[in-house]
């Protein structure tokens, strides 16, 4: 059957280790070809491999695509078919989110895992991907927070620290910091 889970939420909130934590957990009970892992080409702050990279340098290989829909491409046919679990990590950067992902849930009859920021360092959201359109799909939304690097209070945003006025700009806590609302 297939489930469409969302995790979203700021830098520094766990969103690429809840997948990771998901992932490990679903190994105990499924065969290693019944799940795909995918990250963003573009996601190479803590490796230059083809993995999903936590901040404490928690890592899992992945398939790196640009396009998600790249994924039908690079995944033959008899293997995308034994897959059962899909996880898309950065899933903000994908500008065809939406089309490929309700394609794997309604076509392919797949379980997604979805982690990506709600919104960019300006809290707008990311339309080009449309995350948050998935949401009407999704069996489970999570939202993590952080804690504000200024007060410690709960983190619900993303603030740049370097001065950029770049829409998406790969980096970590060099130029990111998760804050508060009386922070931003």
């Amino acid at each position: 059957m297939a489930n469409l889970h969302i995790v979203i939420g700021p830098m520094f909130a766990g969103k690429s280790t809840f997948l990771i934590n998901t992932i490990e957990s679903l190994k105990n009970i499924c065969d290693h070809d019944e799940i795909l892992i995918i990250n963003h080409i573009r996601d190479k702050r803590y490796s230059n491999d083809s993995e999903i990279c936590t901040h404490d340098n928690k890592k899992m290989p992945s398939l790196s695509l640009n396009k998600l829909s790249d994924l039908f491409n690079f995944v033959d046919i008899n293997n995308f078919n034994k897959i059962k679990y899909v996880f898309i990590d950065e899933g903000q950067f994908f500008n065809d989110l939406y089309d490929t992902v309700k394609q794997l849930l309604l076509e392919n009859n797949k379980t997604i895992y979805i982690s990506g920021l709600d919104g960019d360092f300006k809290q707008i959201p990311f339309y080009e991907s449309r995350i948050l359109d998935l949401i009407p799909f999704a069996t489970t939304i999570t939202k993590l927070t952080s804690l504000c690097f200024e007060c410690n209070n709960i983190a619900p945003c993303t603030k740049r620290i370097i001065n950029s006025g770049d829409k998406i700009l790969i980096g970590g806590s060099d130029s990111y910091k998760p804050v508060c609302l009386n922070h931003l």
